[in-house]
């Protein structure tokens, strides 16, 4: 049952709210998908613009291109213990980066690609939701890192 809350919680937060923003520029995983298309066609030039390797800029792409499905995945967790630890570590994982992406300075140039890959306009300035929680990180950041964690321990959990 708590596989189900935490792919809920991943999917409002990775599609409804916004994980981070102003009024009219959020970042959501609805902008990544409309991105997603130019980031593997530009791929070398973003990745020169960030200041990193061609290689290192496809991995992240890849890694975010998971997170963007993990929500989906997470809900096989509940026949598979495995599908649902692997694909609740992504949002987890991702939630936590937004969080010391906006409180550290720990992830260096890697906190460009969030910029690049998230940012991106609302519809009608109010889709993505954003709900800012101070400092221009937005609510679905921690409803991520619940969602993630809920699966987590839903597969650590025994089964009845």
């Amino acid at each position: 049952m708590l596989i189900i809350l935490g792919a809920l919680l991943t999917l409002v937060g990775t599609y409804i709210f916004a994980i981070n923003g102003v009024v009219g520029l959020v970042g959501s995983g609805i902008i990544f998908i409309l991105k997603l298309d130019d980031l593997f066609a530009n791929a070398a030039e973003y990745a020169s613009i960030v200041n990193i390797e061609l290689w290192l800029f496809y991995i992240l792409l890849v890694i975010f291109a998971i997170f963007i499905i993990s929500g989906g995945l997470q809900l096989i967790g509940m026949k598979s213990r495995a599908i649902g630890f692997i694909f609740s570590l992504f949002p987890l994982g991702v939630g936590v980066m937004v969080v010391l992406l906006f409180y550290t300075e720990i992830l260096g140039p890697i906190s460009g690609l969030f910029a690049l890959f998230f940012t991106g306009g609302q519809i009608g300035n109010i889709f993505p939701i954003l709900v800012d929680i101070g400092g221009g990180i937005g609510l679905g950041a921690f409803f991520l890192i619940g969602g993630g964690l809920l699966g987590v321990i839903s597969t650590l959990l025994p089964r009845e």
